[in-house]
């Protein structure tokens, strides 16, 4: 099975943001599709909201640290491995 996720935020139409979670799964044969059925609820109950959560305390703790509404950067900087001398803020 292949998958990868993407977080990110989008403006709500009211001057705020609101997370979005895509997950994309190319599954490989009926135990990839047994497994992907089998986690399904823990995907959607457990991982996918705590993530969202986790995602939006960062983005306002940059949103605070920083004032100046560069927080994708912030965010991505603070990715793990991120190499700070190739990209610099």
């Amino acid at each position: 099975m292949h998958g990868i996720v993407h977080i990110g935020w989008v403006e709500d139409g009211s001057g705020g943001y609101r997370g979005q979670l895509a997950v994309l799964v190319k599954r490989h044969g009926l135990l990839g599709a047994a497994y992907m059925a089998a986690i399904l609820p823990m995907r959607h109950l457990v991982v996918y909201p705590l993530a969202i959560r986790e995602t939006g305390r960062k983005w306002r703790a940059a949103q605070q640290a920083r004032g100046d509404g560069q927080l994708a950067g912030a965010l991505v900087d603070d990715l793990p491995g991120r190499d700070r001398e190739v990209h610099p803020r």
